[in-house]
């Protein structure tokens, strides 16, 4: 059964604190959607902002593409001095951080009042 790709993931920003979004992304992340993801992430990580949070507790698949997305945004966050750190991955997201040992390069936190500002 295909999905489509419009429908298959849902990237919303909000900004609950200043210079402190908080992307917050539900369904699958993969080929056909991860540039949602990275279209969303893209301009806050560009600079400008203390810290970038990803929420994933609403991501039900991550593939390879996803996971890229997510370490480009690192890497993009590093090199402007802005931080990027992931919300409570659900477990599948969770499983592949850790199989892959992204979870020990991207910070994690259960939630956005863990992260210290």
């Amino acid at each position: 059964m295909s999905r489509d790709p419009d429908t298959s993931v849902d990237v919303r920003v909000r900004t609950p604190a200043p210079g402190r979004p908080v992307v917050t992304v539900t369904g699958h992340v993969d080929l056909h959607a991860a540039h949602r993801l990275a279209d969303a992430v893209r301009p806050l990580v560009d600079g400008g902002q203390d810290t970038v949070l990803v929420d994933l507790s609403g991501v039900t698949s991550l593939d390879s593409t996803g996971l890229t997305c997510l370490i480009t945004a690192h890497r993009t966050a590093r090199s402007t001095g802005t931080r990027l750190a992931l919300l409570a991955p659900s477990p599948p997201v969770l499983r592949m951080l850790q199989i892959t040992g992204v979870d020990q390069v991207i910070p994690t936190y259960p939630s956005p009042d863990a992260v210290q500002r």
